[in-house]
């Protein structure tokens, strides 16, 4: 029976493989400045004009969320689960009853239903 290879840190430390360095270390600065000049040569890659970026961000969003704002509300599990509760009862999704509850709202202080379900 082979015993494994046992590890050697001295091994390691001085492997130039293993650690990346090079045993032959530049004899000046313009030797160093000499390798990199061809990369520094090259022309930086073209940006990418900002009006793209822009509409990269805009048809990310779904078409149901074209011109829509975000209202995020933070409740404790129990509701949570109940809001979930309501829905599978009703067959609706979260955000339909999130909606209808919004409608409610705006109907009991006089605003009247405004709030579309997309």
């Amino acid at each position: 029976m082979n015993a494994a290879p046992r590890f050697s840190l001295r091994a390691a430390v001085t492997d130039s493989v293993s650690t990346g360095r090079r045993n032959d270390a530049p004899e000046s600065v313009e030797a160093i400045e000499a390798d990199a000049a061809p990369e520094a040569a090259l022309p930086p890659p073209p940006r990418r004009a900002p009006k793209a970026a822009a509409e990269a961000v805009q048809s990310k969003r779904p078409t149901t969320r074209q011109g829509a704002r975000g209202i995020t509300v933070w409740v404790e599990p129990e509701v949570y689960r109940m809001i979930k509760l309501v829905g599978l009862d009703a067959d609706m999704t979260t955000q339909d009853v999130m909606m209808e509850a919004i409608n409610d709202l705006l109907a009991k202080k006089g605003k009247g239903r405004i709030a579309k379900t997309r």
